[in-house]
């Protein structure tokens, strides 16, 4: 077979910027989970949650086509009194799913395919591949929590007035800051275990028992001592109290918000510290 002479000539397209690079890694991460169609199906199964509430809100005002099915309309018109609460609940565990199905691949395939020393060989260094990796989560939770959250708060607003608007700033704060702590909470913590962890199944087991075993351990903790010092150690506590403090309604944990929030910060920092001792040991290996 005869090989024929092949001329290299430089790049003449433009180049990205070195800020941007990171954006690489989320865009054919993004493309790679969105290949499946039964994870999109899901996907979109969990849209409805915020598009009920959006329905919910625009009814509670509008009860005049509901009025001949006979007492919906009085139960629509409470809608808002109740529906931003337990639409939080209703965004976050969806999400949560979607992140224990999604992440385990995002570093597990690089290791097991021996990618990850090559990219990291290029001019992307150990921050911006996790940065372009956590963006990747990002921007599969936000469509689903936070950003349907202030739609149906902005609806509301809307319809609702002005004073309504002023009286329950509150529940804008909370759907953006709750949800976006939460999604780092989740995010570290699946990045860290796709790290570790190769096999897909055994990846979203590790994710299920870290709330499993922080919430029994918590119990425990409380039970032992007679207080609330175990929770602590209770994850879904913790973020549940400082979001419910975000609503105005009362926490299911016993300690200060400090506390809470003294929890996450280790949990994030914990999370950050295992994916990076991971990276650098893959990335030291000749």
């Amino acid at each position: 077979m005869v090989v024929r002479d092949r001329a290299w000539s430089a790049w003449e397209g433009s180049v990205t910027p070195a800020s941007r690079r990171f954006l690489v890694l989320t865009r054919y991460a993004l493309k790679d989970v969105f290949e499946s169609r039964v994870f999109l199906a899901f996907y979109i199964l969990c849209l409805i949650p915020s598009a009920a509430a959006l329905l919910a809100i625009y009814f509670s005002h509008n009860t005049q086509f509901l009025e001949q099915f006979g007492g919906i309309d009085s139960w629509f018109a409470k809608a808002p009194d109740w529906i931003f609460l337990h639409l939080f609940g209703w965004q976050a565990m969806p999400a949560f799913l979607v992140a224990v199905i999604a992440t385990p691949p995002l570093i597990a395939a690089d290791i097991g395919n021996n990618a990850l020393q090559v990219i990291l060989a290029r001019p992307i260094g150990r921050r911006e591949y996790v940065l372009g990796k956590m963006v990747v989560v990002f921007l599969l939770l936000s469509p689903i929590t936070w950003v349907p959250g202030l739609l149906t708060f902005c609806l509301q607003a809307i319809l609702a007035g002005g004073q309504w608007t002023a009286e329950n700033l509150r529940i804008a704060v909370a759907f953006f800051v709750g949800h976006v702590v939460w999604i780092l909470v989740v995010t570290m913590l699946c990045l860290a275990v796709s790290a570790w962890i190769r096999l897909a199944a055994f990846s979203r087991g590790a994710l299920l028992a870290i709330f499993i075993i922080s919430a029994v351990a918590g119990r425990l903790v409380n039970g032992v001592t007679r207080s609330s010092i175990g929770d602590l150690l209770h994850l879904s506590k913790a973020i549940e109290s400082v979001v419910l403090r975000f609503f105005g309604a009362t926490p299911p944990s016993g300690l200060p918000s400090p506390a809470n929030w003294l929890t996450l910060v280790v949990v994030v920092l914990g999370a950050l510290w295992v994916l990076n001792l991971r990276l650098r040991a893959v990335q030291e290996i000749k």
